[in-house]
């Protein structure tokens, strides 16, 4: 199929070129408006209780977080004298009258002490947008953050607005420093590899068109569905690399098969497509269903990451298998035109094969000596594999917050200050909203709410309650009974409570002495939901902590899942590759040890910091819990990446000879400078992107490239011949029922335009050996 399909591009080169580049300019044009369609967080699970405590006040209170706070200090003055208040009073005036505010609290209005810092010098107001949606918010934050402004005070700005815009720029600049790092870095490795300027320069041209037309399908996609704008990173690092190592196999083999006998360009197109064509097929769609498991996850973060990630892989793969074959077909055997040979004196990849030389090649040496070895290769690796991946039994899970952000943005500093700087927001905190029957004001709501507060208050660990009914610790329930049924008597309070209540729906704030992410604040939300309200009250609990048990308890029951769908679909690929069903079994064993040792690694780089200054990180005592599962999915795919490489070529040795042994060492031979050349462009694509400024960026590119360099050494150099040689001739093994469905499937040679069995030049140079030998 992917013969004839070779014929037809060399055939209609023209065409297909002048069609892609008509389809590359749309989705460069389309792809442009890709940042405002993607939203930020969506790390929560949408039925979990958190969520809904979320959406409960986002609709009747104005929010569960606050959109903005602003920062107010004077190192001189604090903010009860005079000229303070002068300046904060007319900065805070200036946002009230603004159509896109709907309510401002701070201390000026309130008189909350908690609003003030210990040292007085400190305060702080919450600003509440009228809008709705996301991409609003973020709008009318743009444009009234040039009013935050005072001669008198310094100001910050903070919040959950704040965050995201924070978090969206710095997106977007960690996207233009990767793609400057990356592709200089890429250019010169490829012009190593090559030795020649035009066919170095394919890869990056398929990478190009690989990144536009990913970035297309992203803003398609989040037309009708939300996408979390850290996909933009994972999408464009995954279409990037993945295009790169593409378009290598693919002009490497076609470079090789221009060295046949007949040297004709038409035949040697159709040739790579059957052969590295055939593979990167596999492989694409090998890790496209690697990512399938993601979707299942109902967390927007990692469900869209994986839309776009398998868009991004289909992208890559149908460039490097329509536009870059269509190039080689115009291109012939100029493609090594700008040849830099003389200068490596290197043998062009053109010249004809010769199959003597293969025995002397290092990697058939190391294969051979690992192969004679094999029980103390493979416990050997094993136990390096294992010692890496120790780390990983320490590990501690934890949800992003504010803290992805770098330590010098202004909406990360706002947010330690409070947290170091004010009495109670330096308490883990717990926000309940609770549903009443009728409105939340009356006697009878008020005296259930009283008896439920103070069950809470009994809770050890429990520093204080705000609710409707602890406005003022002076006042008894039948004060507030009485004041809420007569509003006039008390305006002051009664504005505080208009805050707290809306109709049925009642907010109660807990500040807690555990901090977040302790087993302690954990017993204290799990005490708190165990509570039976009374009087008909139904809480629902949301909070840092409450919504870190949310998710991992999420994650928890969709991981089996995911990991099943994500096994049985590489296993049923590879198996039609190979025609073996002890090859996947093997493939799925050696990829999950040597991810163990790339999640060893993580924790001992980000949990426990170790290169925290050298990478430019502050390490937060624990690993963001969704970047396990999400390095896995991506990473599987990846490394089966390689092994389809590798297996495809000793496959074809072992049809062609019969013989275990050479097959093992020819694949590795053949495959080995490619693989590891690819890898390390790959993996010069990932670091690039771990040197974001967001740290579970960060996490996901490096926890990436690791995985690919212990892929790519380790587990292809070392333990894949090592156990293809303990395997032998059950290598290909597969029942008799599942042999037969693999013929009648008909995945392994290809056939040519003409219906005759293509079969590469080396293939048949080893026929030829062979019935020289046995002539002689």
């Amino acid at each position: 199929m992917l013969a004839r399909l070779g014929g037809m591009i060399y055939r209609t080169r023209w065409l297909v070129l002048f069609l892609a580049l008509l389809i590359v300019a749309g989705a460069a044009v389309f792809g442009t408006g890709l940042f405002g369609s993607l939203k930020s967080g969506g790390f929560n699970d949408p039925a979990s209780e958190s969520s809904r405590t979320q959406a409960l006040l986002d609709a009747k209170l104005g929010g569960a977080t606050a959109d903005i706070v602003i920062l107010m200090s004077n190192g001189s003055i604090k903010a009860t004298d005079a000229p303070f208040m002068d300046a904060a009073t007319q900065l805070l005036t200036r946002l009230k009258v603004r159509p896109e505010v709907a309510s401002v609290t701070a201390y000026y209005s309130t008189h909350s002490a908690s609003l003030l810092s210990r040292d007085g010098h400190e305060t702080f107001a919450v600003v509440q947008l009228k809008a709705k949606d996301e991409a609003t918010k973020e709008k009318d934050f743009k444009t009234i953050q040039p009013l935050i402004t005072s001669p008198v005070i310094e100001t910050k700005v903070g919040g959950n607005v704040a965050v995201n815009v924070a978090i969206n720029k710095q997106v977007s600049s960690d996207l233009e420093r990767a793609e400057l790092i990356t592709f200089p870095i890429v250019a010169i490795l490829l012009l190593i590899v090559f030795g020649s300027l035009v066919a170095a320069s394919l890869p990056l041209l398929i990478g190009g068109v690989a990144i536009m037309g990913a970035f297309a399908i992203l803003r398609a996609i989040a037309g009708w569905t939300d996408v979390s704008i850290y996909a933009a990173n994972v999408v464009t690092m995954l279409g990037l690399g993945l295009a790169i190592d593409y378009a290598l196999f693919i002009v490497t083999r076609f470079r090789e098969e221009l060295g046949s006998d007949d040297g004709e360009v038409k035949g040697a197109i159709e040739r790579t497509m059957s052969t590295a064509g055939r593979t990167i097929m596999f492989s694409g769609l090998t890790i496209s269903t690697s990512l399938l498991g993601l979707l299942i996850f109902p967390v927007m973060f990692l469900r869209s990451i994986g839309m776009g990630a398998i868009a991004a892989t289909l992208i890559a793969m149908l460039a490097a298998l329509t536009i870059l074959p269509a190039l080689l077909a115009v291109l012939g055997r100029r493609v090594n035109t700008l040849s830099l040979q003389r200068l490596f004196r290197r043998r062009s990849p053109s010249q004809r094969y010769d199959t003597s030389l293969e025995t002397r090649g290092v990697w058939y040496r190391i294969s051979g000596t690992v192969m004679q070895h094999p029980v103390v290769v493979g416990l050997s690796v094993l136990a390096i594999l294992v010692m890496l991946g120790l780390p990983f039994l320490g590990v501690t899970f934890a949800t992003p917050d504010v803290k992805v952000l770098s330590t010098q943005q202004e909406a990360r500093i706002v947010s330690d200050r409070l947290s170091r700087d004010f009495t109670q927001q330096g308490n883990a905190q717990l926000v309940i909203a609770l549903q009443t029957p009728g409105d939340a004001l009356s006697p009878t709501n008020l005296a259930s709410l009283d008896s439920y507060v103070h069950t809470i208050k009994g809770i050890h660990g429990v520093v204080s309650v705000d609710s409707l009914v602890t406005l003022n610790p002076s006042l008894t329930l039948a004060d507030y009974q009485q004041l809420y049924a007569h509003p006039g008597v008390n305006p002051q309070l009664t504005a505080m409570a208009t805050q707290l209540a809306n109709g049925d729906t009642t907010k109660i704030t807990i500040a807690m002495q555990p901090a977040d992410h302790t087993t302690a604040a954990e017993n204290i939300v799990n005490q708190v939901r165990a509570i039976h309200a009374p009087g008909g009250l139904v809480p629902l609990v949301d909070g840092v902590t409450a919504y870190q048990i949310d998710l991992l308890a999420s994650l928890q029951a969709t991981l089996p899942y995911g990991l099943l769908v994500i096994i049985i679909a590489v296993s049923v690929l590879l198996f039609l590759m190979t025609g073996s069903l002890l090859m996947p079994i093997k493939a799925i064993v050696l990829n999950i040890l040597s991810l163990s040792a790339t999640f060893g690694a993580l924790v001992w780089i980000f949990q426990d910091g170790h290169l925290q200054n050298l990478l430019g990180f502050q390490s937060t005592g624990s690993i963001d819990a969704t970047q396990p599962i999400l390095i896995f999915a991506i990473a599987f795919g990846l490394s089966m990446d390689y092994e389809v490489f590798l297996l495809s070529r000793i496959k074809e040795r072992s049809d062609a000879t019969g013989d275990n042994r050479e097959a093992v060492s020819s694949g590795m031979q053949r495959t080995g400078r490619l693989i590891t050349s690819a890898a390390l462009l790959l993996a010069v694509v990932l670091l690039a992107f771990g040197s974001s400024k967001i740290i579970f960026i960060q996490e996901i590119g490096i926890g990436l490239a690791i995985a690919v360099i212990i892929d790519a050494t380790l587990v292809r150099m070392l333990l894949v011949p090592a156990t293809m040689r303990l395997l032998g001739k059950w290598n290909w093994w597969a029942p008799a029922p599942l042999r037969a469905i693999w013929r009648r499937i008909g995945l392994g040679e290809s056939t040519g335009a003409n219906g005759n069995t293509l079969r590469s030049r080396e293939t048949v140079m080893v026929e030829e050996v062979e019935k020289e030998k046995t002539q002689v």
